[in-house]
C-alpha cells in the first residue's frame, strides 16, 4: 500500500532538497519582516531582494549537493568493497581445504589456457614486428600439382625483375635469398663461425618499414657489380660477437673470406627472414643475422627457370590485395605465354606475410586452443560445483543476514567478491604455470615454430589471465547468488537444518554437469589417442638410412657475390674430396662423406630430366627428380644400402663421362621390369651443360623431405662432376660390434682439427647427431601429440575429481536416508550398489556423449594424422592411398 499510494518520493534528490531549503530561508525572513510591521507582499519582495539571485544560488548549491552526494556514495561503495574483501579473505581462510582445492583446480585450468594463449598470441594474433604488416605480401610462382610441382615456388631472377618493374600495385618490392656467411675471427680468442645470412635488395628494409638502430642500410650504388662490399648485422649478433661496441659502424669484418664493412645494426628483434615462417626448401636459418646486397648481373635478367629467390612487397596506397593479385596474375599470364610456358603450369600469386608465417601451424594451434578450452571449462565446472555446495551449506547464514536487513544486491555483491578473490588466487597460480608451460611448449618444437621469437608472457597474456579469472569469478558468484535467491528466508530459518536430502532438480543438475565433464574428457582422450597412434606409426617409418652413431655438420666454402661454377667449382670439389678422405682415415671413424641436401633437414632440390632413347615428353611434362651432390663414402656413412651397380670412385673425374646413381623409386617409376644400369639421362638440374649421364648404381629409397612424405625419384651426382660449395658432412663412428650406445660426437674434435688444417678460416656449423635430425623432423607431430595428451589426462583427472565430489556430496546429504534404509533391512551391498549405480549412470552417459562428440570433432585432426583414420576408435593403421603432401618448395634450386 505504501508503494502504491506514496504521495512523495522519499529518495534523496538534490534539486528538491536545495529548493526546499531555500524556500525555508525565504519564509523565515519574510516572517521576520512581517512581525516588524512590513506588509506581507512587501515582506516577500524584500526577503527575495536581500537573499540575492535565487536561481543562481539554487544552481550553485545544487551542484555542491550533487558532488557531495556522489563523493559520499563513492566512499560508501569503497568502504563496502573493502568490507567485502576482508570478509571474503576471512571466510576463505576459515575454509582452507576448500580454498586450496578450488585455487589449485582453477590454477591448472587457467594456467594451461594461458600457456596455450601465449603461443597462439605470439604466432597467430600479434602483429608482425614491421610497419603496417597487414599490407605486406609474399610473391611466389604457383606450380601446377598435375606437373608434380609444389603449390608455391620461389622466383627466378628473370620473373622477379619483370614483375617488379611491371606491377605497380605492389610497390615497393624487394627480393632476397638465403646466403650463409662464415664470419671470421673478430678478436682474440674468437673463432670463425657460420652465420645465417641473406642477400637482399636495398629496398627490403624500406618495404618492411624498419630502420636500423645504428648506421644505415646499404644503398643502390652498393648493390651493383664491383660495388663496395658492405653488410648490415642483427642486434643479436652485435651483442654476441662484438659486445655491443658503439663503434661497430665502419668496422671491417671477414665474411666468407672477403672483407666487408659493417654499415648498420638492425633493431632488437629484427631477424627477417626467419626460416620457420617460409617454405623449408629455401634453406633460411631460424633467424637471419647478416644482410649483404643482392646483385643482379646481365645474365640474371634472362634467367627464368633457376628458382632460387623470394620476394616481399607492400601494397600500393589504396590498393586491395585482390586488386594486386589480379594485376600480378594478368601480367604473369601474358608474360608466360610470350615465353611459351604451357598454360596452367606456372602462374604468379601473392600470400599475405602474416598468413605465410602462421599457415603451417594454424590448424594445430587452434586444435590445442580448443582442447585447453575444454580443460578450462571442466576446471570451472568443478569449482562451480564446489561453490554451489558451499553456498548450500551457508543457506542459514544468508537467511539470517537477509532477515536482519541485508538486501539481495548486498548478498550478491558479497558472493561475487568472494569468488573473484578465489579466481584471482587461481590466476596467480595459473600465471606461474603459464610461464613454465610456454617454455616447455617452445622446447618441444626447437627451430620449427614460426615466430617463436615473438612468443612470451607479456601484458597481453597477463590481461588475458586476469580477464579469465574475473569472468570466472563473476560467473561463480552469480551462480551462487541465483542459488541463494531461490531460497525462501522464512522456510530456511524454519527448517533449521532438518532437511534430509537435497532437491531432486539440484541433484540432477549436478549429475548432468559432471556427465558433460566426462564427455569433454573423452573427446580429448580420443583425439590424443589418434595423434599418439599416428605418431607411433610415423616413428616406425623407415627413413632409408641408419642414424645410429652418425654425426652431421655443415661446411660452407667462400662464395662470391655470384655463383661461378666454372671458376670456383674445381676448388670446391678438390676441398671436399680431400676433407672426406682425411675424415675417413681418422681413428674411430668408419665412413665419412658429404651431401648437398641432408635428408630430413629441409634442404631439398629437384629438377626435370629426360631418358635417352625414349620419346621426348611435351614441353613442361618432363619427369622430375630430387637430386643431391655427394662426396666421399656418403652412402656408407649414412647406412644406405646399395641395391645394384657400383658407387662413385676415382674413375668419375671432372673430365670423365657423366655418371649418376638413382634410388629404387626412380627405377620403379621409369624402368619397370628392366634394369636401369647403363641407361643415360639428361638432367635439367645439371650444371655441366646438360650432357648425358650414365646410371651406374641403384640405392635404397631415402626419405628426403619428411617421414610422412611420398617417395619420389632421386638422383645422386658426384661432387667432382657437379661442384657444390654448401655441403653437410656425415661421419659414422667406428662403434664396437656389441656396443648398445655409441656417441656420434666423439669424433668432433678430430673433425675440427682436420678442417682447420685444410683451411683455418672455415667453421663447422649445425653440429648434431643424425638421430637428432630425425627427431627434429617430427617435432611438430610430437608437439601436437604431447600437448593434446597432457590436456586429455588433465581433463580426465578433473572429471574424475568432479565425479567423486558429486557422489561424495550426494552420499553425505543422504546419510540419514541411508541410515533409515539400513534400519529397515537394507544390506551394505545394497547401499554400495545404490552409490555405485549413481556414479556409473553419470559416467556411462558422459562416455556415450563423449564418443558421439569425438566422432564429430576429431575430423578436424584429419590433416594432422598419418596412416590413421580420424574415425577409427582403435587408431588402427590403414593402407596408404593417394599421395601424401610434401614440402611445397621442393622444386627450388639454390644454383
Amino acid at each position: 500500500m505504501k508503494r502504491t499510494f506514496r504521495l512523495s518520493d522519499s529518495r534523496p534528490d538534490a534539486r528538491r532538497d536545495v529548493g526546499d531549503e531555500i524556500r525555508f530561508h525565504l519564509d523565515m525572513r519574510a516572517q521576520e519582516l512581517i512581525e516588524q510591521g512590513v506588509p506581507a507582499e512587501d515582506a516577500w519582495r524584500e526577503a527575495r531582494r536581500q537573499f540575492g539571485d535565487v536561481a543562481a544560488i539554487e544552481a550553485e548549491c545544487r551542484d555542491v549537493r550533487v558532488e557531495r552526494t556522489r563523493e559520499r556514495g563513492r566512499r560508501e561503495w569503497l568502504r563496502g568493497v573493502v568490507m567485502d574483501l576482508r570478509y571474503a579473505l576471512r571466510s576463505l581462510r576459515t575454509s582452507a581445504g576448500f580454498t586450496l582445492a578450488a585455487v589449485l583446480t582453477l590454477g591448472l585450468g587457467i594456467g594451461a589456457a594461458a600457456a596455450v594463449f601465449t603461443v597462439v598470441d605470439g604466432v597467430l594474433l600479434r602483429p608482425l614486428p614491421y610497419a603496417d604488416p597487414s599490407r605486406l605480401q609474399m610473391v611466389w610462382l604457383y606450380g601446377s600439382q598435375a606437373q608434380g610441382l609444389g603449390s608455391e615456388l620461389p622466383l627466378s631472377s628473370g620473373f622477379y625483375l619483370e614483375a617488379r618493374d611491371a606491377v605497380k600495385a605492389l610497390t615497393p618490392m624487394a627480393a632476397f635469398r638465403s646466403w650463409p656467411f662464415v664470419l671470421g675471427a673478430t678478436g682474440e680468442g674468437t673463432e670463425p663461425e657460420q652465420v645465417a645470412g641473406a642477400r637482399a635488395e636495398p629496398a627490403l628494409f624500406a618495404t618492411l618499414g624498419v630502420r636500423p638502430l645504428l648506421g644505415r642500410t646499404f644503398t643502390a650504388q652498393e648493390a651493383v657489380a664491383g660495388g663496395p662490399p658492405v653488410a648490415v648485422i642483427s642486434y643479436a649478433l652485435w651483442q654476441r660477437r662484438f659486445g655491443g661496441a658503439r663503434d661497430i659502424v665502419g668496422r671491417a669484418v671477414t665474411l666468407s673470406g672477403k672483407r666487408h664493412t659493417i654499415v648498420g645494426v638492425m633493431p632488437r628483434g629484427f631477424a627477417f627472414p626467419r626460416g620457420a615462417e617460409l617454405p623449408p626448401g629455401l634453406q633460411f636459418g631460424p633467424r637471419t643475422d647478416i644482410w649483404a646486397p643482392l646483385i643482379f648481373s646481365a645474365a640474371d635478367r634472362t634467367n627464368y627457370f633457376t628458382l632460387n629467390m623470394s620476394a616481399v612487397a607492400r601494397l600500393a596506397p589504396g590498393v586491395a590485395p585482390g586488386t594486386a593479385r589480379a594485376e600480378l596474375v594478368a601480367f604473369g599470364v601474358r608474360r608466360l605465354q610470350e615465353l611459351r610456358v604451357p598454360a596452367g603450369q606456372l602462374a604468379y600469386t601473392i600470400v599475405g606475410l602474416e598468413e605465410q608465417a602462421a599457415r603451417p601451424v594454424r590448424r594445430g594451434l587452434l586444435v590445442l586452443l580448443g582442447a585447453v578450452g575444454f580443460v578450462l571449462l571442466i576446471a570451472c565446472t568443478n569449482v562451480s560445483n564446489l561453490l554451489i555446495a558451499r553456498t548450500g551449506a551457508r543457506e542459514r547464514e544468508f537467511a539470517v543476514r537477509a532477515a536482519l536487513g541485508a538486501g539481495r544486491f548486498r548478498i550478491v555483491r558479497q558472493l561475487v567478491t568472494e569468488n573473484i578473490v578465489l579466481a584471482l588466487g587461481g590466476a596467480a597460480v595459473g600465471a606461474a604455470i603459464a610461464v613454465l608451460g610456454a617454455r616447455v611448449m617452445l622446447a618441444l618444437v626447437p627451430g620449427s615454430l614460426p615466430r617463436a621469437d615473438d612468443v612470451g608472457v607479456d601484458a597481453r597474456v597477463v590481461a588475458f589471465t586476469l580477464a579469465v579469472a574475473i569472468v570466472a569469478g563473476a560467473a561463480f558468484g552469480l551462480a551462487s547468488a541465483v542459488h541463494v535467491a531461490r531460497q525462501s528466508v522464512a522456510a530456511t530459518l524454519q527448517s533449521a537444518g532438518t532437511r534430509l536430502t537435497e532437491g531432486l532438480r539440484r541433484r540432477f543438475g549436478r549429475r548432468w554437469i559432471v556427465a558433460a565433464e566426462v564427455a569433454l574428457s573423452v573427446v580429448l582422450l580420443v583425439g590424443a589417442g589418434l595423434l599418439a597412434g599416428s605418431f607411433a606409426r610415423l616413428q616406425r617409418v623407415t627413413p632409408g638410412f641408419d642414424p645410429r652413431g652418425v654425426m652431421a655438420a655443415s661446411v660452407l666454402l667462400p662464395v662470391g657475390e655470384q655463383f661461378d661454377f666454372v671458376r670456383d667449382g674445381p676448388g670446391w670439389a678438390r676441398f671436399f674430396d680431400q676433407f672426406t678422405a682425411r675424415l675417413d682415415a681418422l681413428p674411430g671413424v668408419r665412413d665419412a662423406g658429404a651431401v648437398s641436401s641432408l635428408p630430413l633437414s629441409g634442404a631439398v632440390e629437384s629438377g626435370g630430366f629426360t631418358i635417352e632413347g625414349r620419346p621426348a615428353p611435351p614441353p613442361g611434362d618432363a619427369p622430375t627428380a630430387e637430386y643431391s651432390v655427394i662426396s666421399g663414402d656418403y652412402f656408407g656413412a649414412m647406412g644406405v644400402r646399395v641395391l645394384g651397380g657400383r658407387l662413385f670412385d676415382g674413375r668419375d673425374r671432372s673430365d670423365a663421362p657423366g655418371v649418376v646413381i638413382v634410388n629404387q623409386e626412380f627405377v620403379r617409376r621409369h624402368f619397370r621390369g628392366e634394369s636401369a644400369i647403363g641407361h643415360r639421362i639428361r638432367a635439367g638440374f645439371d650444371f655441366s651443360g646438360g650432357a648425358p649421364r650414365e646410371i651406374v648404381g641403384v640405392v635404397e629409397n631415402v626419405k628426403q623431405t619428411a617421414l610422412d612424405a611420398e617417395l619420389v625419384p632421386a638422383a645422386y651426382v658426384p661432387e667432382s662432376q657437379m661442384p657444390y660449395p654448401f655441403m653437410s658432412i656425415v661421419v659414422r663412428a667406428a662403434c664396437p660390434a656389441n656396443a648398445t650406445e655409441c656417441d656420434p660426437l666423439s669424433t668432433l674434435p678430430s673433425v675440427r682439427r682436420e678442417l682447420a688444417s685444410l683451411d683455418a678460416s672455415l667453421a663447422l656449423s649445425q653440429v648434431r647427431p643424425l638421430a637428432s635430425v630425425l627427431a627434429d623432423s617430427i617435432a611438430r607431430q610430437r608437439f601436437s601429440m604431447a600437448m593434446l595428451g597432457v590436456f586429455a589426462l588433465l581433463a580426465l583427472a578433473l572429471a574424475l575429481v568432479g565425479l567423486y565430489g558429486v557422489i561424495a556430496l550426494s552420499v553425505g546429504q543422504r546419510r540419514r536416508e541411508i541410515g533409515v534404509r539400513m534400519a529397515l533391512g537394507a544390506q551394505p551391498r545394497d547401499v554400495l550398489s545404490l552409490v555405485l549405480g549413481e556414479g556409473m549412470r553419470v559416467t556411462v552417459l558422459g562416455v556415450v556423449a563423449g564418443i558421439g562428440g569425438a566422432l564429430a570433432l576429431t575430423r578436424v585432426l584429419r590433416s594432422l594424422l598419418y596412416d590413421v583414420s580420424a574415425t577409427d576408435p582403435l587408431a588402427r593403421s590403414r593402407p596408404l592411398r593417394g599421395r601424401y603432401p610434401f614440402n611445397d618448395a621442393h622444386r627450388c634450386s639454390v644454383a
